[in-house]
Order: structure tokens, then sequence, then C-alpha cells
């Protein structure tokens, strides 16, 4: 499942939510982003370094995927990065990984204090954060299972979680993005709802006004001619929140075609 886009998004939106759910108290202002460390090529999930004083710098790796050298490979780029930054300040490393059965419980290495390592699974953090979990509701889809149990339970859970949001009362564009964030996360999650079963859950804000409703509309007015499907295609690429696999089933091209597209808009 490809996440990297939705926590993006959701971390640049609420900084302070991350801190909130791998309970990480620092002061100060923060600002989210993402950076590729450049001898390498590889790129962080996350990067928060703090804008108004002093803090330590913090790198997020966010894990949905067996990978037995995700310590090695984080602390190695972590490492690298302050070789080319030739920053001073220390740095706390969080990998989340989005089912505990992706941490390879490996590691052999240490930071030594001011320096972190915090490695938490998300099902925990959101289960330790409890019913108020603010802008954090947008994830709840993620505990769940892509189950024929777990998706009868969606048109009450659905308009619950967006109730939620709504109830943060936060300026409209940010409620709008948490929205369609929380829609991505379904999407994410679900991958054989249909259109209809997608459309009827989200109640407060009809699914055609939204991004990513727009986007899933399309894709089913598309099917059927190459050049509207390409099209589509290439949006959802752009979008960054749904896989190859995913694309090519929703719109009818093969993984090779929706691949080759990605290589193109990277050109």
């Amino acid at each position: 499942m490809k996440t990297d886009a939705l926590f993006y998004r959701l971390f640049r939106l609420s900084p302070r939510s991350l801190f909130r759910l791998v309970k990480l108290n620092l002061q100060g202002k923060y600002a989210f982003e993402s950076i590729t460390v450049k001898t390498t090529e590889k790129r962080f999930d996350g990067f928060m370094k703090r804008t108004d004083g002093e803090g330590p710098n913090v790198f997020v790796e966010i894990q949905g995927y067996d990978d037995d050298t995700i310590y090695w490979r984080s602390f190695r780029e972590v490492c690298i990065w302050y070789e080319e930054n030739k920053s001073n300040r220390p740095f706390i490393l969080i990998v989340l990984f989005v089912d505990g059965k992706y941490d390879p419980d490996n590691r052999m290495l240490s930071p030594r204090p001011p320096c972190r390592l915090i490695r938490k699974n998300l099902a925990d953090c959101l289960k330790g954060i409890g019913k108020k979990a603010g802008v954090l509701t947008v994830l709840k889809p993620l505990l769940l299972s892509d189950s024929k149990k777990d998706r009868e339970k969606l048109p009450e859970l659905v308009p619950r979680w967006e109730e939620e949001v709504r109830a943060l009362e936060l300026p409209e564009h940010e409620t709008d993005e948490l929205t369609e964030l929380l829609l991505y996360a379904i999407v994410q999650r679900f991958r054989k709802l249909t259109m209809e079963e997608v459309k009827k859950m989200i109640q407060l804000t009809p699914i055609d006004q939204t991004v990513v409703g727009q986007e899933l509309i399309q894709i089913g007015m598309d099917k059927g001619e190459k050049k509207t499907q390409k099209k589509t295609a290439r949006s959802l690429l752009s979008m960054g929140l749904l896989t190859p696999a995913q694309i090519s089933q929703a719109t009818g091209l093969s993984i090779k075609e929706v691949k080759g597209l990605k290589n193109s808009i990277k050109q």
C-alpha cells in the first residue's frame, strides 16, 4: 500500500500531529518536508526542522512493506545528511510501521543521547490516542483490514470519521484537505470498493466535490477509451497516492503501460 503521500500531506498540514502520534514532546514550531540525500538520491519520507529556535532535526520513515535493512538504511541516510549539511543539531529518527509485522526488530545501533531512535507501530499509536484523535482521524481506516467484515463496517464508520474531522472547526480549506485525506486512506486500504460504495459512504462532503472524487468518477467515465484512460492515469500518477497496480485496475491499462506513463512524467 502506498502511504507515503498520505502521511506527507497530513504532517505537512499539521506537523505537531506527528509528535502527538508518537508521543514526542518537542517545543517550538516545526515545518514538515520531504528531503533527498544527494549522495544516494534517497528521499526521506519526512524531515522536520524547528523554525523558531534551536531544536533537534527529526527524520521520518514510514514503513509499509518488509525490509530487513530498514534500520541500517535509515541510520546511513541520517549520517550522510549530516555529512552533507554540517549541522550540529541532535537528531531524532522516527520509524513508523504501518503494520507491526513490517518491523524486523533487528536494530543493532542505538544513537547516543541527546539523539534518539523512536520505533512505533501505527495501530498502537492510534489506539493510544483514543477517541479524540483530531486530525489523526484520517488515519483510522488504516487500522482496518481489507476484509468483507471490515468493509461492512464502513457505512457506519466513515460518516462518523468525517463528522470528527468537521468538528475540529478548522479553516475551510484545511477541513476539505483532511476530508480528502480520509477518502484517500479509505481507497488505499479497501481496494475492492466500487465507485457506488464510496459515493454512498461520503455524506457530509459529496464525493464529486472533492479532487479525489472527481478523479475516481472520471475513471468510471473513461474506461474503454485508450486516450482517455491514459489521461486519467497521468492525472492519478501526478497525485502520487495510488500504486501503478491500483491505477491499472481502475483504468483498464496494463501495469506496463502505467509504469511507462510514470517514467514519461518523470522525464
